[in-house]
């Protein structure tokens, strides 16, 4: 595929800046968020149990209560990672929502078995190097279901909080929808005008977008998120997490080999997927 351009801008807004360097420090306050809201969940745990053993006088010494808190949040931060790529394979959308169910009811299973043998497997090792023996319960699977018990609310919450903070994200940030029928894109020579009636469709490509018009391609470095809220003001429908058809190119939808494919004028084709059929429906029927 060659590029003849790698600049996208809409309305003067210039769409090249690196994404990498933009992300870098928002990965990294994202991660200390979580270290922070984990360690104040787990703190405040821990300090009830040693304040009810104070009043009591029945628990486990100070070394044994923090080792257990300490590596059940160590597990609990490893296994966000797990849960925040599962959000995007199973995304809380309506359209979509039988397979969210399905997908996050096996979320929780699998999220507390990870979180399980994680602690297990810290603690073995923690206790070894203070020369302590980790005798961890069995039977593994009686123990799991009671740990699962527990983590099916830190997996849930979780969820919420990492749902709420992509849909603050997108509110934020979510681009301004395009006033005109143009757009303007980086050439060899210079930059280029682009109508929406010249645009057959847009495909990603790794880090960039290729927008495919009247036989040639322009590569944008941007994210098929920004590019489609870019065009929705336009005759534009998403048919793929990687594909954007101009709606008024289309010729028709056949399926092929079992799964549905949008055909154009041109002969080219796309997939349609399920997680976008409604909406390309109702963008073509006007």
């Amino acid at each position: 595929m060659q590029a003849t351009g790698t600049k996208f801008a809409i309305r003067g807004t210039s769409l090249n800046a690196d994404g990498r360097t933009r992300a870098v420090p928002r990965v990294w306050l994202e991660a200390a968020g979580w270290i922070v809201l984990v360690t104040v969940l787990w703190g405040t745990d821990l300090l009830a149990k040693i304040s009810e053993r104070n009043q009591t006088g029945i628990g486990k010494d100070d070394f044994f209560l923090i080792s257990e808190q300490v590596t059940s949040a160590v597990a609990a931060l490893v296994m966000i990672l797990f849960v925040i790529r599962w959000l995007e394979l199973f995304p809380l959308r309506r359209a979509v929502w039988p397979r969210a169910v399905i997908g996050h009811t096996a979320g929780t299973v699998l999220f507390a078995f990870g979180h399980y043998a994680l602690m297990v497997a810290l603690r073995m090792a923690w206790y070894q190097i203070n020369d302590h023996d980790y005798v961890w319960r069995d039977p593994f699977v009686a123990n799991l279901i009671v740990e699962y018990q527990k983590d099916i609310k830190i997996y849930f919450g979780i969820v919420i909080i990492a749902t709420a903070y992509q849909m603050y994200r997108r509110s934020r940030s979510a681009p301004a929808p395009l006033s005109s029928n143009r757009m303007i894109v980086q050439t060899g020579s210079g930059e280029s005008v682009l109508r929406f009636g010249q645009i057959d469709y847009l495909e990603a490509a790794r880090n960039y977008v290729a927008v495919h018009a009247e036989g040639r391609e322009y590569l944008i470095r941007d994210t098929m998120a920004n590019v489609a809220g870019r065009l929705s003001g336009g005759p534009f429908a998403r048919t793929h997490r990687s594909f954007i058809v101009n709606v008024d190119k289309v010729s028709d939808i056949r399926t092929v080999d079992s799964k549905q494919r949008v055909f154009l004028g041109n002969g080219k084709d796309v997939p349609l997927s399920r997680s976008y059929r409604d909406e390309f429906t109702k963008k073509i029927a006007g």
